[in-house]
């Protein structure tokens, strides 16, 4: 991952604070879903570049990173870049200066979970044992990164709780956030990853057009289909094929107006012609060395000619889509920067111009990586600024959407990788609506 640091110092230098992570209003099928948080070790084995890491350091003008993971909050973030072997049931730090060998701090108890960890192995029997080996592991830090930006109002920046950033502070050590640093690391694909991901896309992709299929079937017989039977259909799929990954949305008329939708047993509306469909897919595979999420999103009308109330609303989303991967595209072709916020007002600006402005209810888009609200840059000057950028060996999603409370909603959702040859639209681009009825 030498790539990644050549990357930062190429296009990150001057960056602006980073922002951005977990909004509230995005749509329900970017519900995080990390790797396991309480120390059981991360699915992909240990990924922490050291070397990478200790450049961008450099570039920062930090003394270390300091990755940690305590009783009181989960750091997913440390657990899949140290992967300490099996569960661990106290806290443990992970420290990487800017020069010099990494150390691991962990409790007397836990040793066999940090056994193949690199670097250097420093056990503690007590409280009192901890606080001393985190004041030696920091000896000479004046200021180290941590998974900590609260005053940022993002949820997803912040993975360390304030009791253990104190203890860390009552040494004279600064904080910073790590944001930028988990973005050349976590965040970027890796070709193992990056396979993951394009066979993620495959299967969902199938899915949906099974689906579908099997949705316009029950239409043409006259039986009865709900879009919780959709949903538990796709789910048998994803079983299937060795998916994970949250619950599909398969959402019907209405209820499409809602970008928090998810049906479920006690909550499903039958499908009925003339209703638009909306179908919002994410997973990863469920085995193998690193899981890149995929994401994919459709919208069907249950008849056969679509309606110009919801073809005209779909147009104008889909031009707000491809608004924002043509100026990530433009900008990355003249070798300029681009961030996140950046290409969310792109699309934010066509939808305005059609006079809907009001009706983009949530951010254009979020990362991927191993989780599906990824840790890297995300297209939003909605709900968030982010002012990070969009760097090579990344993924996102690009998904603006409308919703009309009560009536309807549409959005249209792509992934797209940033690669040493510019932009990879990596899922289908949807360009009209599915009529699901047409003879």
């Amino acid at each position: 991952m030498r790539s990644a640091a050549h990357v930062l110092i190429a296009l990150a230098i001057g960056a602006g604070p980073a922002a951005a992570q977990e909004p509230r209003g995005e749509p329900k099928s970017g519900a995080r879903n990390d790797a396991r948080p309480d120390g059981g070790g991360a699915r992909s084995g240990a990924r922490i570049d050291v070397e990478a890491a200790q450049a961008i350091l450099a570039v920062q003008r930090l003394d270390g990173w300091l990755l940690a993971q305590s009783t009181g909050a989960a750091n997913p973030i440390a657990v899949e870049l140290v992967a300490p072997a099996g569960a661990t049931a106290h806290p443990w730090f992970y420290y990487i200066p800017a020069q010099g060998e990494p150390s691991a701090l962990f409790h007397q108890s836990d040793a066999v979970a940090f056994k193949a960890v690199a670097g250097a192995k420093i056990e503690y029997s007590d409280h009192r044992a901890l606080k001393d080996g985190l004041r030696a592991t920091l000896r000479g830090a004046r200021r180290v990164a941590m998974e900590y930006a609260p005053k940022s109002g993002i949820p997803g920046l912040t993975r360390v709780d304030a009791g253990t950033v104190s203890m860390v502070r009552a040494g004279g050590v600064k904080v910073a956030s790590s944001a930028e640093l988990v973005q050349f690391t976590k965040s970027l694909w890796g070709p193992e990853g990056r396979v993951a991901h394009y066979v993620a896309i495959h299967h969902l992709a199938r899915l949906k057009d099974a689906a579908l299929a099997r949705v316009a079937a029950e239409l043409r017989a006259g039986r009865p289909i709900t879009e919780h039977d959709v949903q538990r259909f796709v789910q048998r799929g994803f079983q299937t094929r060795a998916l994970e990954g949250p619950p599909p949305v398969v959402a019907a008329g209405a209820n499409t107006a809602d970008p928090q939708y998810v049906p479920d047993a006690r909550r499903s509306a039958t499908i009925k012609r003339g209703d638009l469909l909306l179908l919002d897919l994410s997973g990863r595979l469920a085995d193998g060395p690193r899981p890149i999420y995929a994401r994919l999103a459709w919208v069907a009308y249950a008849g056969d000619a679509v309606p110009p109330r919801y073809s005209d609303a779909f147009r104008t989303v889909v031009a707000a889509r491809d608004a924002a991967v043509g100026f990530i595209e433009e900008r990355l072709a003249r070798r300029r920067v681009v961030k996140g916020f950046e290409a969310d007002k792109k699309a934010r600006a066509v939808i305005a111009q059609a006079r809907m402005g009001d009706k983009f209810v949530h951010r254009t888009g979020h990362s991927l990586d191993t989780s599906l609200q990824g840790d890297g840059a995300n297209l939003d000057d909605y709900e968030t600024h982010d002012t990070r950028n969009l760097v090579m060996g990344s993924g996102f999603t690009v998904g603006p959407g409308v919703y009309l409370r009560g009536e309807f909603g549409l959005r249209s959702v792509v992934d797209v990788y940033v690669g040493r040859k510019g932009v990879e639209v990596t899922s289908p681009a949807q360009q009209t609506i599915t009529p699901l009825l047409a003879p």
